[in-house]
């Protein structure tokens, strides 16, 4: 079923945020939240991942298994890489994982601590663990940010690969990245949907 945003708001303190949000974001396809920076986009994906309550307004139909890349890596800095993914889904094969380490470009560092890698690589092995995970719904929160040119291309060949036919919701300020992934683009503009 589609996701239902009926009327969403939300402020902090006196800084209205997002103001009588409407959309509807339809299931098994890839939707964009774009706009200017502190039109809402992450407060919105923050509400829809049940980490902030909206002050009014409703979402229906909103899938109850979540993976997510958010703005940070949020990787355990003193596990292997290999470690850090499988704690998303304990039931991976360590062949599964390497394949897609592997189309990411970090077979190599499988068995590396990842406090050893650099920042590019820590996202590549998010991206990796949120695609492992179990889930109905993916969120992404900026999830090409740090990475060189080259891996870029990579990287995104690796998303739009992995996420057909799943609900995926991003949030991005670089319509190519959008148009990598095959996106609807919602534009938020002054606290509400364009």
């Amino acid at each position: 079923m589609d996701i239902i945003i009926k009327n969403l708001c939300k402020s902090f303190g006196e800084k209205n945020v997002l103001k009588d949000v409407n959309a509807v974001i339809e299931q098994g396809k890839t939707t964009c939240l774009m706009g200017q920076s502190g039109v809402g986009k992450t407060t919105l994906l923050n509400i829809m991942m049940g980490f902030v309550k909206a002050d009014s307004g409703e979402i229906l139909n909103l899938p109850q298994l979540k993976s997510a890349v958010f703005q940070e890596n949020r990787l355990c800095e003193n596990f292997s890489v290999m470690t850090n993914i499988r704690m998303a889904n304990d039931s991976l094969s360590d062949d599964m994982i390497m394949q897609h380490l592997e189309a990411v470009g970090l077979e190599k560092e499988a068995k590396h601590k990842v406090s050893t890698l650099s920042g590019g690589m820590k996202r590549r092995v998010a991206l990796v663990r949120a695609i492992l995970a179990q889930k109905e719904i993916l969120f992404l929160d900026e999830p090409f940010k740090g990475l060189d040119e080259e891996t870029l291309g990579n990287v995104q060949n690796y998303l739009h690969e992995n996420i057909k036919g799943l609900t995926v919701i991003m949030v991005t300020h670089q319509i190519e990245e959008a148009k990598a992934l095959e996106a609807e683009i919602l534009y938020l503009k002054n606290g509400a949907v364009e």
